[in-house]
């Protein structure tokens, strides 16, 4: 199994255009704050499956299958599954990881 490398997105801000646009944006993990860092859930990625149909794809996550939309734990969600990263939300935070 293959540990998680993360990145993220800056948290959900005062709705502007601006703010909706840059919620999107994938950053790395040094770039997140250390107290938000610090509170990640440990995850190691053990396998996956892309396909074009959302539906099918999953991810093998600390031993357990999810599927996209699937609750990891308190606050955290499996937003997407792409061919070679996924995009959590982790409280107000997206990040992804790449495995």
């Amino acid at each position: 199994p293959a540990s998680a490398t993360a990145v993220a997105t800056q948290p959900d801000s005062p709705s502007t255009a601006a703010s909706a646009a840059a919620n999107t944006r994938v950053y790395a993990l040094h770039e997140l704050p250390d107290q938000v860092r610090r509170s990640l859930p440990q995850l190691v990625i053990g396998g996956a499956m892309y396909s074009d149909n959302p539906g099918s794809r999953m991810l093998v996550i600390n031993s357990q299958l999810f599927h996209e939309g699937d609750k990891l734990g308190p606050d955290l969600t499996l937003e997407e599954i792409k061919l070679k990263s996924a995009v959590l939300r982790y409280r107000t935070w997206r990040y992804g990881v790449t495995y």
